[in-house]
């Protein structure tokens, strides 16, 4: 094997490593080394392919929620997705719930089966903060108080159980923030229905 090929494969592993197990026929790419080197260490290290430009070392698990957003990196997990990252569901949703900016378009959004939100694009990052997935990859969440703003304005599409178990819960929270969520309520204009839902509880 020619000094060349070796380095490029070591750099292939330390990539490899550093994003967990996966590699991004992008970023290999834009590193600097060729689609064709790139599938012969495919081979040779037995990577599978996970989707569409994107493949997964054997000895990785790769959650669902962690492959979605390396597909779709604009994706934010929100709604009931967000509800249960925050421990503030009872159960795991299916379909998943990711938030993207208005005309924003992605193929792999419907290939995946996600339910899709579409957000002015000046409210798309507000709220957003870095969780663990359940197979500990990091992933973009809205946090709490946005994830409340988010299900009261889309109330009447929220299933009764899941939206009144959220709300007691997130009051039970240490964590909570209720100024945090009178400012995202004021932004997207939720003040009043935020205050009438939260009632006596404010």
């Amino acid at each position: 094997m020619k000094v060349g090929d070796i380095l490029k494969k070591k750099m292939l592993e330390k990539m490899l490593a550093d994003n967990q197990g996966i590699l991004k026929t992008a970023d290999v790419v834009a590193a600097g080394i060729s689609k064709e080197t790139f599938y012969q260490y495919v081979k040779c290290a037995e990577l599978e392919k996970a989707a569409h430009g994107i493949y997964v070392s054997p000895a990785a698990w790769v959650d669902e929620m962690y492959l979605l957003q390396v597909q779709i990196p604009k994706a934010v997990y929100s709604h009931e997705a967000a509800l249960y990252l925050h421990d503030l569901a009872e159960k795991e949703p299916m379909p998943l719930t990711v938030t993207v900016p208005a005309k924003y378009n992605s193929p792999a959004l419907a290939e995946k089966g996600a339910r899709v939100v579409y957000v002015k694009k000046e409210w798309h990052m507000m709220g957003v903060c870095q969780m663990r997935s359940p197979g500990g990859y990091t992933i973009h969440v809205y946090d709490m108080e946005r994830t409340i703003c988010d299900i009261v304005r889309k109330r009447s599409e929220m299933d009764i159980a899941v939206f009144n178990y959220a709300l007691k819960e997130y009051m039970k929270r240490r964590d909570k923030n209720l100024g945090r969520l009178m400012e995202y309520a004021s932004t997207m204009r939720l003040e009043k229905k935020i205050r009438e839902t939260m009632g006596v509880l404010f």
